[in-house]
């Protein structure tokens, strides 16, 4: 009897042992639950979408320079941006939303140039050849943007008025965002060196649609005369265009690196 008796004792333990391990395992589910949900609360909250697409795409830039073919297609997709002075565009499904003083021409050109800026970035500033010799005929483009205005009161810039705001405006402690960009002080290369013609004769009309571009192109196409470089595939210049045919077979786009 004594024996069926701590039989049942110690039965009755460890069912209330199995019970306090199951109880446990249920408060770090929570947990791990709870904590999920605040992560994805931040990252929502932080707007970290936008970086987070941007950072693969440089990612796989830098990838497929050490990795060669072996690294497969760039993961690079547009960016549907909306620069708006009010409500949100409604002519695109945007990306990425820019909110600005509808009247300060300062805001407008910073919000291109940080995007203009965040183009040359993820595909290496000029330093990376994620294409390689004979992969491609004339040029590769990226169409990193997809630019459009929303309740902008004034009507354009010009393209003068904005490259004068890319020289004279800092972008880090030690250059200005046309010194990144271009590794130039002078817009005077841009006149007699830079393709498409009349660049800076151009206006950013805020009716219209633009796209932001780079890519690599065979030396000599596309090509400013101060960044010639010695390799085959060379680096290009980002530009903003208005979204147009015309435009795009002025550059002369052979293939597009970027998904949509």
């Amino acid at each position: 009897m004594k024996f069926a008796h701590k039989n049942r004792k110690k039965q009755f333990f460890n069912k209330n042992r199995r019970g306090e391990l199951t109880t446990k395992q249920l408060v770090t589910i929570i947990i791990l639950i709870t904590s999920f949900i605040i992560v994805l609360f931040l990252l929502f909250r932080l707007n970290l979408g936008e970086t987070s697409t941007k950072e693969i795409c440089h990612n796989s830039v830098v990838l497929k320079e050490k990795s060669g073919i072996l690294a497969g297609p760039l993961d690079c997709r547009t960016n549907y941006l909306c620069i708006s002075g009010g409500k949100d565009c409604e002519e695109i499904s945007a990306t990425s939303t820019v909110k600005v003083n509808p009247e300060n021409k300062n805001e407008i050109m910073k919000a291109l140039a940080d995007e203009i800026s965040d183009c040359w970035w993820m595909f290496g500033e000029g330093k990376i050849d994620y294409i390689g010799t004979g992969a491609f005929t004339k040029v590769a483009c990226a169409v990193c943007s997809i630019v459009e205005f929303e309740e902008i009161s004034v009507d354009s810039i010009s393209y003068q008025e904005f490259y004068n705001y890319l020289k004279t405006t800092p972008k880090t402690k030690t250059k200005t965002y046309l010194q990144y960009l271009y590794a130039t002080d002078t817009l005077d290369d841009f006149d007699e060196g830079f393709n498409p013609e009349n660049y800076l004769n151009n206006k950013i009309e805020f009716g219209k649609t633009y796209f932001i571009l780079t890519g690599l192109a065979e030396q000599g196409i596309l090509t400013p005369r101060w960044k010639i470089w010695e390799t085959k595939s060379t680096p290009q210049p980002v530009v903003i265009l208005e979204r147009t045919q015309e435009n795009y077979e002025k550059i002369g786009c052979g293939v597009f690196l970027t998904k949509a």
